[in-house]
């Protein structure tokens, strides 16, 4: 409605672009009109034309190995009366909440071969009748909630996504000083064409982050034109915008997709078992021991039907069964606070910790680490994240954040089932691996900009 008749041209489809360097962009429609334009901002989607045409090179889908099916039943299910519930087994997994009052959304996404996921998800019939035998023996209300789904009620497809986008492979040969006032004080000419959301940075559905960061990418696009256009005029701004914002949005994307990405995997697999999950350590009480109260009391699924309520039911178990250290105190055990003094009877700490590490030599193998050798699941890169964070802008250095990470790690390992508290002897009886370890997972984490490092300091990113 704020618009002017005529802005917005509906039903029309790309066909061709053609790029005028500093003087704007020929755009063809499939009906044949012509249109001609300042900018064209390609925001057609994961399979963008605008995208594909840029021919950029060694561009291509990366399909993910997962299929999303998702479906919409009419009726009310009582599990997902203004709540949302996740459900996974270590392949399978199904997310559902209420679409709107009397309906109920739900996503369900399972490993599959390329292949077998476009034939899949091109029959409907097929696809339901796999997500009923990957479910039959789930907890109520999911097979009756896949059951019930019609068929034109529901819809698969393939997962992909795309690699990390640099700025140069999408603007080539503007440099690091493209936008930047030349020598006649005004930016270099550009191909007026960028790309934003999906056309420029898909990634998988499994954070949810698709869509933000789509309309975040718009908000900067917006910012950067009214900066462009207020230090260069109209047509000049436009040269000087994009490529800013071209590396301001991939920059800030990046770590998105590969996060996406390595949470597609963590769902499909073993890890989204483990207790230590983030979500589960987000509710600041002791998940593995409320779960065992919950099961002991019968509670589940079924519960959602309680008069007094799930929620009700649940916070009663998880009031009786809470945890009662304190953030400050586990960060306190954190950063070491000065340990109590042994007993009398007990051996002084640093021969106990030479006779420890004896014992352990003894019982870790002499060859190569463990063929897991990140042992049960540890988050390594959030690990170092939240160090980081809690310590400030000031960091903390390199040898002192080893030191915190590796406590973590060995204390994350000591509480796992008997395997992977075997790897914690062998990693005591070989520091050097266990550096090395360290070391890996913090190049890792500086390369999708989670920390960065200077000197002897590491900082958040």
């Amino acid at each position: 409605e704020q618009l002017r008749p005529g802005t917005i041209r509906w039903g029309s489809k790309l066909r061709s672009f053609e790029c005028r360097r500093g003087a704007g962009v020929a755009v063809t429609l499939a009906d044949g009109t012509t249109l001609d334009a300042a900018l064209l901002v390609g925001s057609d989607g994961i399979f963008s034309t605008v995208r594909r045409q840029l021919a950029m090179p060694g561009d291509r889908l990366h399909y993910v190995g997962l299929v999303v099916v998702l479906g919409i039943l009419d009726g009310s299910v009582p599990l997902t009366q203004r709540r949302i519930f996740e459900t996974v087994d270590g392949t399978t997994r199904l997310y559902a909440m209420p679409f709107t009052p009397s309906s109920t959304m739900w996503q369900l996404s399972f490993p599959c071969s390329e292949e077998a996921a476009r034939t899949l998800t091109k029959d409907a019939a097929a696809l339901k009748a796999e997500l009923l035998s990957r479910c039959r023996g789930w907890h109520d209300p999911i097979p009756a909630l896949l059951a019930d789904t019609p068929l034109d009620g529901m819809s698969g497809y393939p997962v992909y996504d795309r690699e990390v986008l640099e700025p140069a492979v999408l603007r080539p040969g503007a440099g690091a000083g493209a936008g930047k006032p030349g020598l006649a004080g005004r930016p270099a000419p550009q191909d007026r064409v960028t790309l934003i959301g999906d056309a420029a940075h898909p990634m998988t559905p499994f954070k949810a982050q698709g869509a933000n960061q789509a309309l975040s990418d718009a908000v900067l696009l917006a910012e950067a034109l009214v900066q462009g256009v207020r230090e260069h005029g109209a047509l000049a701004g436009l040269d000087a915008a994009l490529p800013l914002f071209e590396r301001r949005m991939l920059s800030r994307s990046a770590r998105v997709v590969v996060g996406s990405r390595e949470k597609a995997k963590e769902l499909h697999s073993s890890l989204a078992l483990q207790p230590g999950r983030k979500v589960q350590r987000d509710t600041g009480v002791d998940m593995p021991r409320v779960v065992r109260a919950l099961r002991a009391g019968g509670i589940g699924s079924g519960s959602a039907t309680d008069p007094r309520g799930l929620d009700a039911v649940v916070a009663e178990v998880v009031d009786r069964t809470s945890a009662s250290a304190s953030h400050a105190a586990e960060l306190d055990a954190i950063f070491g606070k000065r340990p109590a003094a042994p007993p009398a009877d007990q051996a002084p700490p640093k021969r106990a910790k030479r006779a420890k590490r004896a014992q352990c030599s003894a019982l870790g193998a002499p060859g190569a680490p463990p063929l897991d050798a990140d042992g049960a699941h540890f988050e390594w890169r959030e690990t170092m994240r939240a160090l980081l964070e809690t310590a400030g802008e000031a960091g903390l250095r390199r040898k002192r954040l080893r030191k915190l990470v590796l406590r973590l790690y060995l204390r994350h390992l000591s509480r796992q089932p008997e395997a992977a508290r075997e790897e914690v002897c062998w990693w005591r009886a070989h520091p050097a691996e266990l550096q090395a370890l360290f070391r890996k997972h913090l190049r890792a984490a500086k390369g999708v900009g989670l920390v960065r490092t200077q000197g002897k300091m590491v900082r958040a990113g």
